[in-house]
C-alpha cells in the first residue's frame, strides 16, 4: 500500500498455548477494535474502494496461521495479509513448563481508486 491514511498497532497472546492463529487473530482485533472511520466512507463517495494490509510478526517455531480466519476479524475492505519473523515465545510460568506466544499485527488502512 502506497499511502495508508492510517496504521495501528496491536498484540495478541495465546496464553497458555502456541495457537499462531489464535494470538494473530487477536492482535488484529486488538489493533483495529478502538477505531471508528467514519470519514473513510465520504472518501470513498468518488469512486475507491478500502485496502487494509496487515502484516502479523510470527514467531518461526509455530504452526502456519491460519490467514482465512485472522481475514475474518475484518469488517471492510480488500485484505491482505503478511506473515513476517517475529512475535515472541516465552514461558508462561505453569507447572507444565509450557510457552506463551505473542503476535504483533500492524495494519495498515488506505483507499485504493
Amino acid at each position: 500500500m502506497r499511502d495508508p491514511l492510517f496504521i495501528e498497532l496491536g498484540m495478541g497472546v495465546d496464553l497458555r498455548g502456541t495457537d499462531a492463529t489464535k494470538a494473530a487473530r487477536r492482535a488484529v482485533r486488538n489493533a483495529i477494535g478502538h477505531n471508528l472511520l467514519p470519514g473513510i466512507y465520504g472518501l470513498l463517495k468518488d469512486g475507491g474502494r478500502v485496502v487494509v494490509h496487515a502484516r502479523l510478526a510470527v514467531p518461526a517455531a509455530t504452526d502456519p496461521v491460519d490467514v482465512a480466519a485472522v481475514r475474518e476479524e475484518f469488517p471492510a475492505g480488500s485484505v491482505t495479509i503478511e506473515i513476517v519473523p517475529g512475535g515472541m515465545l516465552t514461558p508462561n510460568g505453569l507447572a507444565d513448563g509450557g510457552n506463551a506466544l505473542i503476535v504483533n499485527a500492524a495494519v495498515e488502512v488506505g483507499i485504493e481508486r
